[in-house]
């Protein structure tokens, strides 16, 4: 008989975390350490330290209290992280913000267990240029909004990317609030998981190389009343790419009884998690 355990997961949704939940195989010796972070550049760090396990539905994972939590800022020591309950899970919080262009490290360190550490860095999202970015409306029975827009990646390097798109309302009190439309990629193999879904998220199939132009489209079925609509782009490193992707794959694959197993990919030496960077921003679609 196949068991079934639970990795706890932090995704995000842009500067915030929650925990979530994944069905995947662990290795026959549980208890294993998971330490989690995905560091967005200008905010504090707010790390997720458990134990993995064996978990029926709705059982929570075995906090670990009394760790040393330790950030590293390019190789220097910079503070011990302090805890803080939040909505009834504990979080080692720093005072330092990540900055672009900086490598974070954290470790953590308990009785009888090797010291677990991951890192990764802030990425510049200066080095991408949006352009042409445009909405259209149609009435017909395919979609309801169009959106395009031309993408830029003006490093060096390969670079990694998740799109969102955006309407803001002014809700009571007159407080701005930006909801994420459902949106489905437009005749792409440029976008990972193409196809008739709709996702609030999605990201890019394979590194878009240095230097190099890509047009994106995508449609959605609703028309809101609001007329503010923004392209929110995240550049993630390498590593935040792939175990958000990952996550994504098993979140497509997990009421199928026909998928193979997927693996949450992990930077975490002594244990399972992610130490992950990234950088986001909002371009603003011109209205009519």
């Amino acid at each position: 008989m196949k068991t079934l355990s639970f990795l706890p997961i932090v995704t995000i949704l842009l500067i915030t975390s929650c925990e979530k939940k994944l069905t995947i195989d662990l290795p026959a010796d549980t208890d294993r350490p998971v330490l989690n972070v995905l560091m967005t550049e200008n905010n504090p760090l707010k790390v997720r330290f458990s134990l993995s396990g064996r978990l029926a539905g709705g059982q929570s994972f075995k906090e670990v209290t009394g760790a040393e939590t330790r950030l590293y800022e390019n190789d220097t020591f910079k503070e011990l992280l302090k805890t803080k309950v939040i909505e009834g899970k504990t979080y080692y919080i720093s005072n330092t913000v990540a900055l672009k262009d900086k490598k974070y490290k954290v470790t953590a360190a308990m009785p009888g267990i090797k010291l677990v550490e991951g890192s990764d860095v802030i990425p510049d999202i200066s080095t991408i240029e949006i352009n042409n970015q445009s909405v259209t409306e149609s009435n017909g029975d395919s979609y309801k909004l169009k959106f395009n827009f031309l993408l830029k990646n003006k490093s060096k390097e390969k670079q990694y990317y998740r799109f969102r798109i955006l309407y803001e309302e002014n809700k009571s009190g007159n407080t701005a609030t930006k909801t994420a439309f459902y949106i489905r990629p437009v005749n792409t193999t440029d976008i990972f998981g193409s196809g008739n879904s709709e996702k609030k998220a999605w990201f890019i199939e394979k590194g878009q190389p240095a230097g190099e132009t890509i047009f994106y489209s995508f449609t959605a079925d609703f028309k809101p009343n609001s007329k503010k609509m923004l392209i929110e782009v995240s550049l993630l490193t390498e590593t935040s790419y792939k175990y958000l992707k990952s996550v994504s794959k098993a979140d497509d694959s997990e009421d199928s009884p026909f998928s193979e197993k997927v693996i949450i990919h992990s930077n975490i030496q002594n244990g399972l998690g992610i130490v992950g960077g990234l950088s986001y921003q909002e371009f603003p679609i011109p209205s009519k």
